[in-house]
Formats: structure tokens, C-alpha cells, sequence
């Protein structure tokens, strides 16, 4: 759902923010404390209240993927369908606000001196090599529709699960575009991975295929697919994404401002072929593309945007480890408000597919295996 990457900041980069004019007398002291131990010269860890701030974005990650599927599916499927707001117009609402975040954020990385300090300018926004990123923006706006068909035809629970394939396909592609080598382990947590996926869907498959929440029809097969197209799309627009960053030097930020002005036209698409296939546009009509638009409605899209900028935390201060973790939380916290909020019936095979999903992310996060060096030496 999030559409920011890794970014590695340049070596000028690194030493314009910690170059400054100092007096000789400290330089010629820190001189003499190069022989003391590294661990004291290393920086404070950044924290919040104490409490370091990767855990911070981790937990708050993993609440936040539980509850925009939560908040997705009961903002679908809490109305009749005739009166469920346009998921196109969401769609649209999420990408005009994160593009005004990422500009906002790039506008105060900008040195307004224009000294060497300037990690970027505005020129840099529209460079010649950013029709790049129309492929990732459009591969995301598809993305995020199919989303919102399959948690209105899936439980919450059932979705989180399943969504979890996009762990598969990206390293599907990160194999075939980026000649990325995974270890032996990591096949074998994506082929658990897919079992798990597997198993988890014979609960659908055991029913007729039809539920109702509240005159809502949920479709099992149908929102199946919209999860595999949209893990497809996912893996694919993210090692895409990936490629371009290592490709160029351009700022992060700038780089999800180029994004999002890529993603306005393919968001925009749908809502003008829906409109088209009327009599004609009515005298109202931008008051009727967020018709519906209840509270429900707009916290999606704003969960949607502030898990944009916690993946950015989470990737900056933590590692894979731990962003296994918050995968692994947001299932259990997505299962058992499920059952709660929503009557989810438990099922033997739901079980033991969430659990061999659970293991398989866990196992697929784990740090390769160092290299044994050679025992004969010359």
C-alpha cells in the first residue's frame, strides 16, 4: 500500500549534514581521542519518550496495517453497495495527499540559502529521466483499486493472510529484474508461504463461494483474485521502483513527488469512465466524486497516507527482522479483531494456514548465513 522505498543517501549528502566549521583547539582534541574505543563516537539512538524509535514505528506499523484492513473492509461492506462511497475517489484522495506530504518534506529538505547544503532543487522534480517512474505510479493505482475489490469480497482476517503473497511475488521479481540470489532458506519460506496461502483458502472454497454482510455479497473467488493481482502488481511497481532509486541520484522524496504526479492520471480514469457511462455530469459532480464519503470512508484514506510515511521509519531504523515482526502482529491483531468485531468463524485449516504463513515470514526475514572463510590460509 505504501509507495516509498529504501533510499541511500549520496556521500555529499552524508557530509553536509554532519560538516561544520569548527575551532582548531576541538579539532586537535578529537584528534587525540582516536584511540579511544568506537562504541563511544557512535550517535545517540534516536527515541521517542525513551523508547527507541524503531520499535516505536514497528508497533505503530503493525496496528496501522491491522486497522486499515479493518477500517477498509467494514467501510465496504457496512452499507448496501448502492451506498458505499467510490473507491476510485479514494484512491485519487490518497495519492494528492501523499503527493502534498512528499512535496512538503522535500520543500523543507531544501536549503533556501542555495548553498552547498541544498540536497535538491526544484528543477530536479521534472528531470528528463522521470517518465521512469509512470510505470510504478500506474502498476500502483491498479494496485490500490484491487485492494478495495478484495477486502469487500474477503473477511479482514482472510485478506491479511492472503495479501501476504506479495512477500512471494517480489521476490519473484527481485530475482528475474534486480539477479537477486536468495539463500535456500528463503525458497523454502516462499514455498511455505504459498502453502500457507493455500491452506488458508479452503475455508472459502468449503462454502458456496457467497456471503452477506449487511446486504453486502462478499464473492470468495472473486477477492481471491484481486489479492493475487494485486500482490502481482505490488512485487512488480516495488523492484521496479527499486531499480530506478539505484539507478539514479535523485532525492527520495523527490522521487515520491514525481510518483504521485504519475499516479493523478491512472487514478483519475475510472472516475471519468463511471461518470461518462451516465447521461452526462451533472451540475454537482465534484460534490458526487466523494458522494458516500462517511467517516469510515475518510479514515482509510488516512491510515492509508500515514502508513506511507511509518514505511519510510520502519525502512530507515529497522531491519528486515523486525519488519517481519510487525507483519506477523498485524496478522494476529487483524485475526482476532475479526473474530471480535465480525463474527469470524475460526476453522482448523484458517489455523494452520496463518500459522505456516506466520512461520514462513518469519523465516524469509532471517539474515543470510554469513560465509564460512577458507581454513587454509597461505
Amino acid at each position: 500500500m505504501s509507495q516509498l522505498k529504501e533510499y541511500t543517501p549520496l556521500p555529499q549528502h552524508v557530509v553536509d549534514l554532519h560538516s561544520s566549521s569548527r575551532d582548531p583547539e576541538v579539532g586537535m582534541y578529537e584528534k587525540q581521542q582516536l584511540d579511544l574505543p568506537s562504541d563511544t563516537q557512535q550517535p545517540p539512538v534516536p527515541s521517542i519518550c525513551g523508547m527507541p524509535l524503531k520499535y516505536v514505528s514497528l508497533v505503530t506499523l503493525a496496528v496501522q496495517n491491522a486497522l486499515l484492513t479493518l477500517i477498509m473492509h467494514y467501510s465496504r461492506v457496512s452499507s448496501a453497495p448502492q451506498h458505499t462511497y467510490s473507491a476510485a475517489s479514494a484512491v485519487l484522495l490518497v495519492e494528492l495527499l501523499k503527493g502534498f506530504i512528499s512535496l512538503s518534506i522535500a520543500f523543507m529538505r531544501l536549503d533556501p540559502n542555495g548553498t552547498s547544503g541544498s540536497l535538491w532543487s526544484p528543477r530536479e522534480v521534472f528531470r528528463p529521466d522521470c517518465w521512469k517512474l509512470s510505470v510504478p505510479a500506474i502498476l500502483y493505482v491498479i494496485q490500490n483499486n484491487l485492494q478495495f475489490v478484495a477486502v469487500s469480497n474477503l473477511e479482514a482476517a482472510t485478506f491479511q493472510v492472503s495479501y501476504q503473497m506479495k512477500i512471494l511475488t517480489t521476490a519473484a521479481f527481485s530475482v528475474v529484474m534486480l539477479r537477486k540470489k536468495l539463500s535456500s532458506t528463503k525458497w523454502l519460506a516462499l514455498l511455505f508461504l504459498a502453502l500457507g496461502v493455500g491452506i488458508v483458502q479452503i475455508q472459502n472454497g468449503s462454502s458456496s463461494g457467497h456471503s452477506s454482510a449487511k446486504g453486502h455479497d462478499m464473492n470468495a473467488f472473486k477477492g481471491f483474485m484481486a489479492v493475487v493481482m494485486a500482490c502481482f502488481t505490488s512485487g512488480l511497481a516495488g523492484v521496479y521502483f527499486e531499480m530506478v532509486l539505484k539507478n539514479s541520484q535523485a532525492d527520495l522524496w523527490v522521487r515520491n513527488v514525481q510518483l504521485s504526479l504519475f499516479s493523478l492520471l491512472p487514478a483519475i480514469v475510472p472516475i471519468i469512465c463511471t461518470n461518462a457511462s451516465s447521461t452526462g455530469p451533472a451540475p454537482g459532480w465534484l460534490s458526487q466524486l466523494f458522494a458516500n464519503f462517511g467517516v469510515w470512508a475518510w479514515a482509510t484514506v488516512l491510515i492509508q497516507v500515514i502508513g506511507g510515511l511509518l514505511t519510510a521509519l520502519v525502512i530507515k531504523y529497522a531491519d528486515n527482522i523486525l519488519k517481519g515482526f510487525a507483519t506477523s502482529l498485524s496478522i494476529v491483531i487483524s485475526f482476532l479483531a475479526s473474530v471480535a468485531l465480525f463474527n469470524f468463524q475460526m476453522t482448523l485449516s484458517f489455523i494452520l494456514g496463518s500459522t505456516v504463513v506466520l512461520v514462513a515470514t518469519w523465516m524469509y526475514n532471517q539474515p543470510d548465513a554469513p560465509a564460512e572463510p577458507s581454513r587454509w590460509t597461505a
